[in-house]
């Protein structure tokens, strides 16, 4: 028999060595080549934070120490293989988790990649290969990143040199350990080398291959063994059964030929070596030599068939263990199939009573809000409705329910709240809203105006033109002349001003006027404050004092102070919607949910 290995240069040595060992001929062709990818600091950088670092092969680990000769010594390490665990441990010295069963499904299976959740993950790997892993600690919530270290690539395409060559060494069984290694070697259109590969035994390391192997390329499954591990011993081990059993039957085949040359020879060597020299004695006893020669051939003959009938008998018992073997196949394959349909059974029935527990638990977990989401929930939707109602504040309101909206954004059966929080919303942004800033301004405008506002003070009229003080000539005016002299000689002592107004209002001081003005101020700064506090009663009752005072003590022909006037007037004209009624949907909503 003679094995073909496919395995990368510098692998598969001690399976050679264990082969050659057992007489098996070997033909080493690598069908693929290691390529080094070049890895930048974004795919690096990871692994410094990383939690869990896994590395998919013995390549994946040389590759990675080329470009990081250390690794964080709170990280821990997974192999899926052995062989993979001790080149970490030679190359970083540290120790590797390695699965039982060594694939991606027993890495998945591992303890410490059970609650993976948020922890940082890296998969030290080669391009392409199986997803599974990956998906599947995503899934498990897993911060993930690939560094990608390596590539291999077929040595040859297409693959007839490699046949040609196996042919001619007459190449009975083909040893490969990936997808990409058989894809290499199916790299051909030539039919007759097809043909001849198709009936070669091929020898895998993972039902994965097998099932590649049959679906891609037709192979039969009896055509196909899988060891039970990736490692030179398991392989070895899946060869040698067929090997011992050639081994014992050609052994066998020899020891009955060597018999019956044996017994063959022997007269013929009695024959050379006494016969001739006895050539008279033989003449005498010719008769007996020749009852003798018949005798010996008889005995030949006899041990020959014996051998036969115990090779058949052999053979025949051998046929009844194979049909007995097969029986029992049949029925173990039988048995499996019961077990599975039970354990398909026992499984439905459990995804069916936890389905069930399921739903009784999300059914109550609805039905039951707790306590403290409760008073939450109820909080939020009177202190909406107080600020809505009460403050006149749609704006606080509406954080109020949008607050609100996201409590119970994922609650169970909140569709109809949500709905009534969303219309309530819609309500308050449509209600009329009081221009408060334009009007605080305006009060802001008429207070500082108020400093330059005239008073109502009395004015008095002109003086009238006092009669000339000059003397008559006319003797007949002496009484008009003693009237001038007198008057004349008064106003050298004391000054008198002369006005028609006889009846004339007491004047203002400074501090009456100042007094007034603050009165005025007061009112409006009283308006300001009513109309931040949304008081309208308030409010229009200061502007009423404030225009009473102006106009009670303001001089009303002065332009300042009648367009001061004016102004309140229109103020008062202007009406306030301080206290609209709203009412909340959300209210009756929310009661509703919460029984």
């Amino acid at each position: 028999m003679a094995i073909a290995i496919t395995r990368p240069e510098g692998k598969g040595e001690q399976l050679a060595e264990l082969l050659i060992a057992q007489q098996i001929d070997i033909v080493k062709t690598p069908v693929l080549e290691l390529e080094m990818l070049p890895v930048n600091n974004t795919q690096l950088s990871p692994i410094d934070d990383a939690d869990v670092i896994i590395f998919i092969s013995q390549d994946a680990v040389k590759g990675l120490a080329t470009h990081l000769p250390q690794l964080p010594s709170t990280a821990t390490l997974v192999a899926v293989g052995e062989q993979t665990a001790k080149v970490i441990d030679k190359v970083y010295a540290r120790e590797a988790q390695t699965p039982v069963q060594q694939d991606s499904e027993g890495v998945l299976a591992l303890p410490q990649l059970q609650s993976i959740a948020d922890k940082q993950v890296v998969i030290v790997k080669g391009e392409g290969g199986r997803t599974l892993l990956a998906k599947t600690l995503k899934a498990r919530g897993a911060l993930l990143n690939q560094c990608l270290v390596y590539r291999r690539t077929p040595v040859l395409a297409p693959s007839d040199t490699w046949l040609d060559h196996w042919r001619e060494a007459k190449i009975d069984g083909i040893v490969i350990t990936s997808n990409a290694a058989i894809n290499a070697i199916f790299n051909t259109t030539n039919k007759v080398l097809l043909a001849w590969l198709n009936q070669c035994h091929f020898y895998l390391v993972s039902q994965r291959s097998a099932d590649h192997l049959m679906l891609q390329h037709q192979v039969a499954s009896s055509h196909i063994t899988v060891a039970s591990g990736p490692n030179d011993e398991a392989i070895f081990k899946c060869i040698m059964p067929e090997q011992t059993q050639q081994g014992s039957q050609m052994s066998e085949l020899q020891n009955q030929q060597n018999e019956t040359h044996a017994v063959e020879s022997k007269p013929v060597k009695q024959k050379i070596s006494k016969v001739g020299v006895l050539a008279l004695l033989v003449a005498l006893a010719g008769g007996t030599a020749t009852a003798g020669l018949i005798i010996h051939g008889q005995q030949i003959s006899d041990k020959t068939y014996l051998a036969l009938a115990q090779l058949q008998q052999q053979n025949s018992q051998l046929s009844e263990q194979l049909s007995t073997t097969r029986e029992q196949l049949v029925q173990l394959q039988n048995q499996q199939k019961q077990v599975d349909m039970q354990i398909e059974s026992r499984l439905a029935a459990q995804a069916q009573q936890f389905d069930t527990q399921l739903q009784a638990a999300l059914s109550s977990a609805q039905q039951q809000v707790s306590g403290a989401l409760s008073s939450e929930v109820l909080y939020l939707q009177r202190m909406a409705q107080f600020k809505a109602s009460a403050e006149q504040d749609f704006q606080g309101s509406i954080a109020v329910l949008q607050r609100l909206s996201e409590v119970l954004q994922h609650e169970p059966n909140t569709t109809g709240v949500l709905s009534a929080i969303a219309q309530d919303i819609a309500l308050l942004n449509a209600q009329i809203k009081p221009h408060l800033e334009s009007r605080y301004l305006q009060l802001h405008g008429l207070l500082a105006q108020v400093p330059e506002l005239e008073l109502q003070t009395v004015r008095l009229p002109e003086q009238t033109a006092a009669p000339t003080a000059q003397l008559s000539s006319d003797v007949s005016d002496w009484q008009a002349n003693l009237l001038r002299t007198w008057k004349n000689l008064v106003d050298d002592f004391i000054t008198i001003r002369h006005r028609e107004v006889a009846v004339i209002d007491p004047l203002l001081d400074k501090q009456e006027q100042q007094l007034l003005k603050a009165q005025l101020r007061s009112h409006l700064s009283q308006a300001q404050s009513a109309l931040m506090d949304k008081q309208a009663s308030v409010f229009f009752s200061a502007l009423s004092s404030a225009q009473q005072t102006l106009t009670s003590y303001f001089k009303m022909d002065s332009a300042a102070v009648q367009a001061m006037h004016d102004e309140l007037v229109l103020m008062q004209g202007q009406s306030l919607a301080f206290n609209q009624t709203v009412q909340l949907r959300s209210a009756k909503a929310v009661h509703g949910w919460l029984k």
